[in-house]
C-alpha cells in the first residue's frame, strides 16, 4: 500500500513546462514528427512493396482449402436443400424421317443407372455444391484485398499525416494535466517510429537488377559489379569490348542454358518444403528472365539471369522480393532442373521439372 501511495505522488509531482517553454518544446517536437513523418510518406509512396494483391486462384490458397472445407460443411448442413443431383436416364425413340417422339422410357442400363443415381449426387453434394460456397466467400475477400492492398500506402500516408496535423495542434490547444509529459513521451515515440519505418522500408528497396550480359553493355556490368575494370585490367573501352567477345565466343552451347529452347517454359517443383511454379523466358531480344511464384502465398519475383561459358551452362538469376535479394543457380537441363536458392540469410534447394 505505502508502495502503490509513493506512485501516486510521484505521479503528482511531475514537473510541467512553463506556458512558454512548453510552446517551445512542442514546435521542436511537431518539427520533429513532422520531419520524421515525411520521410516515411515518401519512402511509403515511392515503393511497392507495401502493396500486396489478392490471389484469384480459390485452388492454390491456404484461405481457399480453408474455404473450401467451410463450403463442404455447409453442403452437408444443407443437404438436399438444392436437389439430389440425380435424375432418371431415359430411352427416347424418334422416326428417322419427321423426328417425332414414338416412346419415351427409362434407361435400366446398369452403367447409365449408376451414373445418373449415383456418380453425378455424389459429384454434386461433395465437389460442386462445396465450391459453389467455398467461391461465395473466397472471391468477395479477395475483392477487399485488391481494393485494401491497391489503397493501403495511401492510406497509412493519410494517417501520418493526421499524426503531423495533430502534433501541431497539441502544442496549442491542449491544457490538461501532465501535458508536457504526454508531450515527451509521444514526441519520442512518434519520432522514432516514423524514423524506423522510413528507414526500414528504404533499406528493403530492391536495387538494381542484373541483365543478362551481353558483349556492348560493359557499363552495367561494371555497376553490376560482374564485371571491372580492375579485374580485367583494362581501362580502354575497346580493349573491354574484345575481352568481352572472347568470354562470349562459344556462349550458350552447353549445359542447362545450351538446352534451353527460345520461348518461355514454364516449370513446378519446390523450394525447401514450398511448391513454386517457375517460368524461364529466353528471347534473344529481351535477354534470360524468369518469373518465380509461391503457390501457397502467391508470392512472385521477377528475376534476371546470366549465364557464362566459364559456368558450364549454368544460369544464375537474380531477383528481390521486397525484404530480401535472392539468387537462384539452376543446373540441368530444360526437363530437370535442380539448384540453390540463396538469400543474405538462408537458403533452399530447388527442384524444377517441365509442365
Amino acid at each position: 500500500m505505502k508502495t502503490l501511495n509513493d506512485l501516486k505522488e510521484k505521479v503528482r509531482n511531475i514537473p510541467e513546462f512553463s506556458e512558454k517553454n512548453y510552446h517551445i518544446a512542442g514546435y521542436i517536437v511537431a518539427a520533429l514528427i513532422t520531419l520524421t513523418g515525411l520521410f516515411l510518406i515518401y519512402e511509403v509512396l515511392s515503393t511497392d512493396s507495401l502493396t500486396f494483391k489478392a490471389n484469384w486462384n480459390l485452388f492454390k490458397s491456404p484461405l481457399g482449402n480453408l474455404c473450401l472445407f467451410v463450403g463442404l460443411v455447409l453442403a452437408l448442413v444443407n443437404w438436399g436443400k438444392f436437389g439430389h443431383w440425380s435424375s432418371t436416364p431415359v430411352i427416347e425413340t424418334r422416326d428417322k424421317f419427321t423426328g417425332e417422339l414414338i416412346e419415351r422410357k427409362e434407361n435400366y442400363d446398369i452403367t447409365e443407372q449408376l451414373m445418373y443415381q449415383f456418380i453425378l449426387p455424389l459429384l454434386g453434394h461433395f465437389i460442386i455444391e462445396p465450391i459453389i460456397y467455398a467461391a461465395l466467400i473466397y472471391y468477395p475477400i479477395q475483392c477487399i484485398v485488391a481494393l485494401v492492398g491497391a489503397i493501403f500506402p495511401y492510406i497509412l500516408s493519410l494517417i501520418v499525416l493526421a499524426i503531423i496535423v495533430g502534433a501541431w495542434l497539441f502544442t496549442r490547444n491542449v491544457t490538461m494535466r501532465y501535458r508536457s509529459a504526454l508531450l515527451v513521451v509521444c514526441g519520442i515515440v512518434f519520432t522514432l517510429a516514423f524514423g524506423w519505418g522510413g528507414y526500414s522500408i528504404m533499406r528493403t528497396l530492391p536495387g538494381g537488377t542484373i541483365q543478362m550480359l551481353v558483349s556492348d553493355n560493359s557499363e552495367q556490368l561494371n555497376n553490376a559489379g560482374i564485371i571491372t575494370n580492375d579485374t580485367v585490367g583494362y581501362t580502354d573501352g575497346m580493349a573491354l569490348e574484345e575481352e568481352m567477345e572472347d568470354q562470349f565466343e562459344g556462349y550458350g552451347e552447353e549445359g542447362l542454358f545450351g538446352s534451353l529452347p527460345i520461348g518461355t517454359i514454364v516449370y513446378e517443383g519446390k523450394m525447401g518444403q514450398y511448391p513454386i511454379e517457375f517460368t524461364i523466358i529466353n528471347e534473344p531480344e529481351s535477354g534470360l528472365k524468369a518469373i518465380y511464384k509461391n503457390v501457397n502465398n502467391g508470392t512472385t519475383i521477377e528475376m534476371d539471369g546470366e549465364s557464362l561459358p566459364a559456368d558450364g551452362g549454368e544460369i544464375n538469376f537474380y531477383g528481390n522480393d521486397g525484404n530480401a535479394s535472392w539468387v537462384f543457380n539452376l543446373t540441368g537441363d530444360a526437363n530437370n532442373i535442380t539448384g540453390t536458392a540463396s538469400s543474405d540469410n538462408k537458403a533452399e534447394t530447388l527442384k524444377l521439372k517441365r509442365k
